[in-house]
């Protein structure tokens, strides 16, 4: 923890109600930030605002769905509105999809995961970029993609293809936008101990117990899902969402005003081998 390492600046987290999304904001709440969480559930997002204001920290809940461009553009404005200006923009909302393989990929299962992984993306930076032009100082922009940003996993074209586009899109705007003093990485994690992670994996064993229990081997089914590719890290565990918000925060803070278009492997090793 460094205390005051964002002191006053204001900081928008997509996807802050609920694992990683929730970690950063606990954090940087902790470290000075003026914390504006945003997600679709204000129950979820009243009580993370509550736990840094009770720990005499500034934060702010403001319910957000990121697959409507509209709530995207009222989130940034309403910011402006309370704070004047946006510093930090952490964009980690985001969702896995179906374990299926592109010829049972319906354009359903298709747009859920790209309008939530990818098109959401671009309408955030969009907004931020916008805004932080407006800073002196610029700002800095951090994007959740993932080690499918990277390489391939089994069944899942939807969410390999948004988040290869997140790193194109990460890459893009910190090009363009470099002159303007706005940083813009992202980091892309491996499996890490978050709601998100857990239900994608009780989908897939939902689905096998499914098939056993119409008498059909899932065998063929497991071979072609998620599970079927790599799953184990170097370290042999995976993330805590802490240590994903630690690796968001330094980016997004002042020790890396010199870094911008990286692509950052949190995953424990994953990708090494």
């Amino acid at each position: 923890m460094f205390k005051d390492r964002f002191k006053d600046k204001v900081m928008v987290v997509t996807g802050g109600t609920s694992g990683i999304g929730k970690a950063v904001c606990v954090r940087a709440g902790a470290e000075g930030a003026i914390v504006v969480i945003a997600g679709r559930n204000e129950q979820r997002g009243q009580a993370i605002e509550k736990q840094i204001t009770d720990a005499n920290g500034k934060a702010l809940f403001i319910q957000c769905d990121v697959t409507k461009k509209e709530d995207i553009i009222a989130l940034y404005a309403k910011t402006m509105e309370v704070y004047g200006r946006i510093d930090v923009a952490i964009n980690n909302a985001g969702i896995v999809g179906d374990s299926k393989k592109i010829e049972d990929l319906t354009d359903e299962d298709w747009f859920s995961v790209v309008n939530a992984n990818l098109n959401a993306m671009f309408y955030c930076i969009r907004e931020e970029v916008k805004y932080m032009m407006k800073n002196e100082q610029g700002g800095a922009i951090v994007n959740t993609a993932s080690v499918a940003g990277i390489r391939a996993t089994p069944a899942g074209p939807a969410y390999v293809a948004s988040k290869h586009g997140v790193v194109g899109l990460t890459k893009s705007t910190a090009m363009d936008y470099a002159k303007e003093k706005i940083t813009c990485n992202a980091i892309c994690p491996a499996g890490t101990d978050t709601p998100l992670t857990e239900a994608a994996k009780e989908k897939i064993y939902a689905k096998i117990a499914e098939l056993k229990a119409q008498g059909i081997d899932p065998t063929e089914f497991m071979k072609n899902s998620m599970i079927a590719g790599k799953t184990e890290t170097l370290q042999k565990r995976n993330a805590t969402p802490e240590e994903q918000a630690a690796t968001i925060l330094y980016f997004a803070s002042d020790e890396a005003k010199h870094i911008t278009g990286s692509i950052v492997a949190s995953d424990g090793g994953f990708t090494v081998y």
